[in-house]
């Protein structure tokens, strides 16, 4: 159990932003901490043209920003090997009217 001191001086906040881009016609939103120094990416989103969610990225290691995970509309989770895989993937791939399958996915690309 660890004891706050309601006392003590806080800590300084880090800055959050919201960043949107668009990729393959989708648009893609994500949460960034710290974006003047560290830049680190908290979680993405993608969405279809059409408005409807292709899926979600973030890194599972948010201290180096690597093992990136990708959670589809469907709820299946992927993995890739960076955030531009995962927002191509997502913003192709998981885009497409039938959406991801296994078969179209090769984690190893």
């Amino acid at each position: 159990m660890q004891v706050i001191d309601p006392m003590a001086d806080s800590a300084p906040l880090p800055e959050i932003t919201v960043d949107h881009f668009m990729a393959n016609g989708c648009t893609v939103m994500c949460v960034v901490i710290d974006p003047a120094d560290a830049q680190q990416l908290l979680y993405g989103a993608v969405t279809r043209p059409d408005g409807t969610l292709a899926g979600t990225y973030y890194p599972a290691d948010r201290v180096r920003g690597e093992h990136w995970r990708i959670v589809a509309a469907d709820g299946t989770h992927y993995s890739a090997a960076s955030e531009f895989d995962a927002v191509e993937w997502l913003s192709t791939t998981a885009a497409t009217p039938a959406g991801p399958t296994r078969e179209r996915w090769n984690p190893n690309h």
